[in-house]
């Protein structure tokens, strides 16, 4: 394969990558499409692609010093909660084994009344033959919403059995486990859900901070996400 193929191989990756995921930091696209080059590599190719005036890509920064996001058409709205399910997303996709293969990622999913989740997450372990679903939650600490109202919504999807026509519920032996990925502190996240969970639902609370770590540096989050 020439190197122009290989440059738009990986251009159409990228695109495809920002049409499912609305917006990544130039750090969530290396380690998702260019992981084992260095980062520079990924900067000038990014570069590329987001300059005038046959530009593919949109890129954006809140501030100097800040690192780029990219994005293709509109700029989102919520921009630290749309960043924080890709880091999400990304650390779920960096941190598979061998023998895991994600199945779904799908965001802002629409289809239950009680709640909203960030994304539903689907992931085939290839070994057991099974799969594994959970929940997203990201928690924006200074956003003023009470993480306890959310504990609640979910006790309240699973005790109603709305779920149960949903088309994961066949290849499931379990209500999702819900992961929790927060800006603030995790203590006060596990104290509302300790407190609200009267179905005992398995949730699994990380810092941003936390899953950021295990993404670049590869040092674990206190287990990171297993099929278990």
């Amino acid at each position: 394969m020439s190197n122009h193929q290989k440059c738009y191989r990986r251009d159409r990756a990228i695109v495809d990558l920002l049409e499912s995921q609305t917006a990544l930091t130039t750090d969530m696209i290396h380690l998702l499409l260019f992981k084992g080059n260095c980062l520079r590599i990924v900067q000038r190719r990014l570069a590329i692609l987001s300059s005038p005036p046959h530009a593919k890509v949109n890129r954006y920064r809140l501030r100097l010093g800040e690192p780029y996001h990219y994005y293709l058409d509109r700029r989102p709205g919520q921009l630290e909660h749309v960043l924080g399910v890709s880091w999400v997303f990304t650390w779920i996709t960096a941190t598979l084994s061998n023998m895991e293969k994600l199945h779904c990622f799908d965001r802002e999913i629409k289809d239950y009344k009680t709640i909203r989740p960030d994304a539903f997450v689907g992931i085939k372990n290839l070994w057991q033959d099974a799969m594994y679903f959970y929940f997203v939650e990201m928690d924006i600490n200074r956003s003023g919403n009470d993480f306890a109202k959310k504990v609640k919504k979910y006790n309240e999807l699973f005790n109603s059995g709305t779920y149960m026509d949903q088309w994961w519920v066949p290849l499931s032996k379990r209500f999702p486990a819900i992961i929790v990925v927060t800006t603030g502190r995790v203590k006060p996240i596990k104290e509302k859900i300790d407190k609200e969970n009267a179905h005992n639902l398995e949730f699994r609370v990380y810092s941003l901070d936390q899953i950021k770590e295990e993404c670049l540096n590869g040092r674990s989050s206190k287990g990171g996400i297993r099929t278990r």
